[in-house]
This record gives C-alpha cells, sequence and structure tokens, in this order.
C-alpha cells in the first residue's frame, strides 16, 4: 500500500527519512530517480543509509513503469521516492489510490520560482504540477510530519 509520496532531491537522508518513515509506518522505500538507478555507487550509499528495518528498491522511471502493477499490489506501507518533479509527473498517474505528492525539496537553480524555504520550481515543473492538479492531485509542501502543511495547488 502506498502511503507517501514525496519529491525530494536528497532522496534518503537523515531525520527527514527517519522522521517520515516513523510517523507513517513505513515498512518499504522505493526510489524512483533515473540517476540514480543507474550508478551503482548512489545505489549502494542509498541501501547503507536506509533504515534497518525497511526494504528499499532503486528504479529508474522505465523500470518503475514496468512494474506498475506490482508496485500497486504491494502489500506494505509504502513511501516512494522521486528525485525531481519531471520523473515524478511521469509516474504518479499510474498508481492506483493515490491522490496527494508531497513537495519536500527542490532546489533552487537558474530561472526558479521560490515557493517555499525548500521549494523551487522551473517553468517546466510548474506545468507538470499543474498537469497533476488537473488529474485531481493535491500538492503539498512539507518538509517533515511534524512541521505546517502548505498548499502548492493553490500557488500554481
Amino acid at each position: 500500500m502506498i502511503k507517501v509520496i514525496r519529491i525530494d532531491h536528497r532522496l534518503l537522508h537523515g531525520q527527514v527519512i527517519f522522521a517520515w518513515t516513523k510517523s507513517q509506518g513505513i515498512e518499504r522505500i522505493i526510489v524512483i530517480d533515473n540517476q540514480t538507478a543507474n550508478d551503482d555507487f548512489k545505489k549502494m550509499s542509498l541501501k547503507l543509509s536506509k533504515p534497518a528495518d525497511i526494504k528499499l528498491s532503486v528504479f529508474s522511471v522505465e523500470q518503475a513503469l514496468e512494474r506498475i502493477d506490482k508496485i500497486n499490489a504491494l502489500k506494505s506501507t509504502t513511501m516512494i521516492i522521486f528525485g525531481n518533479v519531471t520523473e515524478t509527473a511521469q509516474v504518479v498517474p499510474h498508481f492506483k489510490g493515490i491522490k496527494e505528492v508531497n513537495y519536500g525539496g527542490v532546489p533552487e537553480r537558474p530561472n526558479t520560482k521560490k515557493f517555499s524555504n525548500a521549494i523551487y520550481l522551473t517553468p517546466d515543473e510548474v506545468e507538470e504540477s499543474k498537469k497533476l492538479k488537473e488529474l485531481g492531485f493535491e500538492l503539498y509542501m512539507q518538509q517533515v510530519p511534524t512541521s505546517k502543511r502548505e498548499s502548492l495547488n493553490s500557488l500554481i
């Protein structure tokens, strides 16, 4: 069962992952990120940084789409983490029963607009986010479960 979908360019990292996994009862994490899926060192680093009692899978967008039925059928409480908005927009519409996407960390880059202290979107990312919103997804910004949840839908 997919419980949380998060966009975070840092993928798995310290207290954020521990806070989310504990607060949501996460048993499995799936990272969907083309760059990481094709980098054995990054995959090894993620495996070392995850909580010991949590299963981890790392997929490219293509691999995730090939496995979409299996991902949708998972019984374990699952958190899916994407490294960027573009790859999120390619996969999220294929998930069943999911209606929310957490924007946790999208870095400042050239030509980005600030939406929160941790969310900066390019014009293309705003358009991709609008498409998700039009499909009925609630897009929200929240760093950790104890911080204030802010709607991104109302800002795009």
